[in-house]
Parts: structure tokens; sequence; C-alpha cells
């Protein structure tokens, strides 16, 4: 059975300035990515995995079996899926497109209130696309 590992995803204040971590604290190691965009960062994190789990093996230890679950900030997440478009998400939340912009830059950093509204309405935007039919 795997073991459930949550990787914070963030976009840092400078353009081009992702990581990622591992926020559980396991035994004989830690996972860590970075890179210019969410993407690579996620991606550099799963070359030191795999990095790790052979210095692991050639010490005769045994890295379990990993199950990732992404959590991002604002910014990475709309690095990560850039096909979203930030200002309409923005108007469908009810958020101001500018002030949803700076979050997403790290100019601002939204309540969890506004995080949870943001999020609701992703869910609903996904809610709504399993129900599309082409």
């Amino acid at each position: 059975m795997a073991t459930k590992v949550t990787i914070q995803v963030e976009k840092g204040k400078q353009d081009k300035n992702f990581s990622c971590f591992m926020v559980e604290n396991l035994p004989d190691f830690s996972l860590a990515g970075f890179g210019n965009s969410a993407k690579q960062a996620i991606e550099d994190m799963y070359v030191a995995q795999k990095e790790i789990k052979e210095l692991m093996e050639k010490e005769g230890k045994q890295m379990p079996d990993l199950e990732f679950t992404f959590r991002f900030d604002i910014g990475s997440f709309f690095d990560y899926y850039s096909y979203l478009n930030m200002s309409g998400v923005a108007k469908k939340a009810g958020i101001n497109a500018s002030l949803m912009r700076q979050y997403a830059m790290g100019m601002h950093e939204p309540s969890q209130k506004r995080k949870q509204q943001i999020l609701d309405c992703l869910h609903q935007i996904s809610k709504e696309l399993q129900t599309a039919v082409i």
C-alpha cells in the first residue's frame, strides 16, 4: 500500500521561481523540487525521488511507494493549469480579475475565506465540465 504524501507547490515572489516540497515528515528522506514553472518544479521533485531511491537502495534501505496529492498556491495553480483563463475564473468566482492576478503574482495573500471561494468556484467549473457533451 502506498504512503500518501502531500506536495505543496508554490510560486516565489519573482517570475519563474517555483518550488515544491513534501509536507509530511517521513523517516530517512524528504522531497523537494525547483524550476522556472510549476511543472518544472514537480518534474525536478520526481528526479530527486528517483535519486534518493537509488541512494537508499545502495544503503540497503527501501523507499516506500508514494501516492502524491498536490496542493497549489494560486500562482502555481494558474501556472500549472495554464489553459484556465484567470480572468474568467475570477469573474465566475465574483473576484476582481486584477486582484486575482495580484494573488497569482504573490503581491497579496488571499484570506482563508477567499481561498475557499476560489476553490469552490474551481469545483463548480469541474462539475460543469463533467456534464459537457461534444
